[in-house]
Parts: structure tokens; C-alpha cells; sequence
């Protein structure tokens, strides 16, 4: 059984001409004003080719879409996996009902008392509890 422990993320707002210079991160997010449209995971992959694919793939336009880039900042776990990432995921779609997002609306499955903390662009904090 894992036990609980905490994430924190910074969020930074990016333009999608400034993607391609951008450092990887572990997430991004599409947002239109207060709503976030879409959550997802750039983890081992080039950060500006994954958000272009998922712009495209989705149909969205970038007029007024906003694209926040997730860097996890610091953490209580030993170290970040692919699993942690999956779930910290998870938990966020779970948690925030993103439009665009299918899987994770309905039910989170992840670790038991992850708590996120998300600063800049994407904001709140996000406990789960299974």
C-alpha cells in the first residue's frame, strides 16, 4: 500500500511560438479564461511537439488558448516516476473536469493521500482519497 505524501507544481503560462524553447516539463494544460480545457503528460517527450499534436487532435484553435507548462517543484516522495506522474495526473483531471479529458473524470484509482499543490497558472490544492 502507498502511502500519502505531497507534490508541489509550478505552473508557467506559455505562448505556443515560445514552446519550442521551453524546458521539458511533466505537464500541460490548455485553458480559455478561468477554465481548464485539457490536462496532460510530457514526460520523456518534447514538451512543444506534444502540445501541438494535442491542440491538433483536439480541434482546438489557439485564439485565446492558453498553455501552462507543469514542473514539479518539489516532493515528498523519494524520488518521481513515471507511476507518481500518471497519478499526480489523474488526480488533476480528476479534480479540476477538464473538458477534453476522458479518462480520470469519473473515478481517480491512483495513491491514496497525494496531496498536489499547484502554484502560478493552475491554481489550488488537490487531495485524494481512495
Amino acid at each position: 500500500m502507498n502511502k500519502g505524501g505531497e507534490v508541489w507544481i509550478t505552473w508557467e503560462k506559455m505562448s505556443l511560438s515560445d514552446l519550442t524553447y521551453a524546458p521539458d516539463a511533466y505537464f500541460y494544460a490548455f485553458r480559455r479564461g478561468r477554465n481548464v480545457l485539457y490536462i496532460g503528460i510530457a514526460y520523456y517527450q518534447n514538451v512543444s511537439d506534444e502540445v501541438r499534436r494535442t491542440i491538433n487532435r483536439l480541434g482546438l484553435t489557439s485564439y485565446g488558448l492558453q498553455i501552462c507548462l507543469g514542473y514539479i517543484t518539489g516532493t515528498t516522495y523519494g524520488r518521481i516516476t513515471k507511476q507518481l506522474v500518471r497519478d499526480i495526473e489523474c488526480a488533476l483531471i480528476n479534480a479540476f473536469q477538464p473538458p477534453y479529458n476522458v479518462q480520470c473524470t469519473v473515478s481517480y484509482t491512483g495513491r491514496a493521500g497525494l496531496i498536489i499543490h499547484n502554484h502560478g497558472c493552475i491554481k489550488g490544492t488537490v487531495k485524494t482519497v481512495r
